[in-house]
């Protein structure tokens, strides 16, 4: 049976969407279509037909990725990815993701990635598990801090219609100062401050607060929605932190005391954050900051394994000598010469004996900091054949603040 790869047209759109909604077993809103045709890159889409008929889906969103060292590349996020299930089998997703490297390329993007629906399909596409995040809950009558913050700037709830135009930039800085965050397009923006119903989940509206560290300095953000619950008359909302970011600690440390200080809260929930959060180290009571979830975020594939390697910074000057393996890319596959510090980076073909060995999503696992080499070693998914060279790799990666990616597509 032969299949065509190529880009959907808008008029297509109707298909691409039902192919999703039966992939996934969802139901997509009028409204939540109709946003997603606003921001979805149609000369970046994806369509596999058998015939005149569109039976699998895929796209990317062009975005900019920051890396250790706060340099940033752009990246082709690869979205949207199913398959009927009468089609499986038949070879459709490798033919998707070998047209989606190719066009990711044909940009000048050195790396693509994703945000994977089941964990076990990509690594054999060479994606490796770049970002981590954790949930968590606390009853705010518990979160009292070991020590009163110092806060001498102000808060301030922000009306619907200044959310589109104060948040933007703020979260600009802050992602230019995080190593796996992504950005994000105005037409995104659009649509969070629009806030529609499909986004809600039962909830209510979000609000947005900013602390202002000076009158018009926005240096900290935090948003979220309110679960009404009154059980037996009694006042336990439950607030849902959706993202809070200070860009100093004063700032953060404001916009935590706001939401465990909200009252008629019974519960607080946060979403997506770091797994070592600092808050726990705030809080006088921190076995009281609960983990409800643990899980994989951003998957990083490196096309161009030199490009990708020499646009990031290290930790420390070094230079290792990695052998990989790349199934799909053969150019990748090989011996090369990373030379890197908190100046610069190299890395070109090498002819010397190698440090480490390593397939292409180990590379991928550990590009942002997050994924210690030492410990895939011992998963065995990394030799070591200089004695000491995992712990020289692991202080070249490592990375100050650790990745964490808030951005789903």
């Amino acid at each position: 049976m032969d299949i065509d790869i190529r880009p959907i047209t808008r008029e297509e759109g109707d298909q691409f969407s039902a192919v999703l909604a039966t992939a996934f077993g969802e139901t997509f809103s009028d409204e939540e279509l109709a946003d997603h045709d606003r921001w979805f890159e149609y000369d970046r889409s994806i369509g596999a037909f058998d015939g005149d008929r569109l039976v699998g889906t895929g796209g990317a969103y062009s975005m900019d990725l920051t890396l250790p060292g706060l340099t940033t590349i752009p990246i082709g996020g690869l979205t949207a990815i199913a398959v009927l299930p009468t089609h499986r089998r038949r070879g459709i997703l490798r033919s998707m993701i070998a047209y989606h490297f190719e066009e990711t390329e044909g940009r000048g993007e050195l790396v693509s990635g994703l945000g994977a629906s089941e964990s076990v399909i990509y690594g054999r596409f060479g994606y490796g598990l770049a970002t981590t995040f954790a949930d968590y809950e606390i009853d705010p009558r518990r979160g009292q801090f070991l020590r009163p913050p110092a806060t001498p700037g102000r808060l301030r709830l922000l009306e619907p219609e200044e959310t589109a135009k104060i948040v933007p930039p703020l979260y600009d800085r802050y992602r230019r100062s995080q190593p796996g965050e992504l950005s994000r397009p105005q037409l995104w923006w659009d649509t969070f401050a629009r806030d529609p119903s499909w986004m809600r989940q039962g909830a209510s509206r979000h609000y947005d607060v900013v602390y202002e560290s000076d009158p018009g300095r926005v240096d900290g953000w935090v948003s979220y929605r309110v679960e009404n619950r009154w059980p037996n008359g009694l006042a336990a909302n439950v607030i849902k932190v959706r993202m809070l970011v200070g860009l100093t600690r004063e700032a953060e440390a404001a916009l935590w005391r706001y939401v465990l200080d909200l009252d008629l809260a019974g519960t607080v929930q946060l979403y997506g954050r770091p797994v070592d959060d600092p808050v726990r180290w705030r809080l006088a009571d921190p076995r009281r900051l609960r983990v409800t979830d643990l899980g994989d975020h951003l998957w990083l594939r490196l096309l161009d394994l030199p490009g990708a390697l020499a646009a990031r910074r290290y930790a420390v000057a070094d230079a290792l000598v990695l052998e990989v393996t790349d199934a799909l890319r053969p150019r990748n596959q090989g011996r090369f010469r990373l030379d890197g510090g908190p100046d610069g980076a190299t890395c070109e073909p090498a002819s010397a004996a190698p440090d480490l060995t390593l397939d292409i999503a180990e590379l991928g696992a550990a590009y942002l900091g997050g994924a210690s080499l030492a410990s895939l070693a011992r998963a065995e998914r990394v030799t070591e054949h200089t004695p000491g060279a995992l712990l020289r790799a692991d202080r070249m990666f490592a990375a100050d603040p650790p990745p964490v990616c808030t951005t789903h597509f």
